[in-house]
């Protein structure tokens, strides 16, 4: 296949389950160690700070999203048109980061705090090395206290 359309398939004829995942933007460190994740699909009241671009520094509530373009528009941001009308501006979901999530709906929460198989599996190795290193700790206590013992006894 030619690349042109490989590049149609994956951008402009995607399903909308590929498309939900274009709408994703990285999240703050604080969400990353709540929720365990890099990065969320973005939704109409997500909080969100502009990083990169001309808006640079821009922080506000998300009030519409174009699956389209992969763009959002925050509230608050808008340009004037020279007859005077005020327009959304849009911005690409690449230049910004979730500051607050919109838990109002519980099937979005039910898919954050899902953790994929391989976090369960490191998840679970790590329990493993915790366990094997308080045992460790446990035996050379006992050690310790026989040494004592034995000083004492002398």
């Amino acid at each position: 296949m030619k690349p042109t359309k490989i590049r149609n398939n994956q951008k402009y004829r995607a399903s909308n389950q590929v498309i939900s995942k274009q709408i994703a933007a990285p999240i703050t460190k604080e969400l990353r160690k709540k929720y365990s994740r890099r990065n969320a699909r973005i939704m109409i009241d997500d909080t969100v700070k502009v990083i990169r671009g001309e808006y640079k520094g821009i922080t506000g509530k998300v009030s519409k999203v174009s699956t389209e373009n992969n763009t959002i528009a925050i509230e608050g941001n808008k340009k004037e048109k020279l007859k005077g009308d005020k327009i959304d501006i849009y911005i690409h979901t690449t230049n910004v980061i979730i500051t607050a999530l919109n838990t109002d709906d519980k099937w979005r929460l039910k898919i954050l705090e899902k953790k994929s198989k391989s976090k369960i599996k490191s998840m679970k190795e790590e329990s493993k090395k915790k366990e094997e290193n308080k045992k460790k700790e446990e035996t050379k206590q006992i050690d310790k206290k026989k040494i004592k013992n034995k000083n004492g006894d002398k």
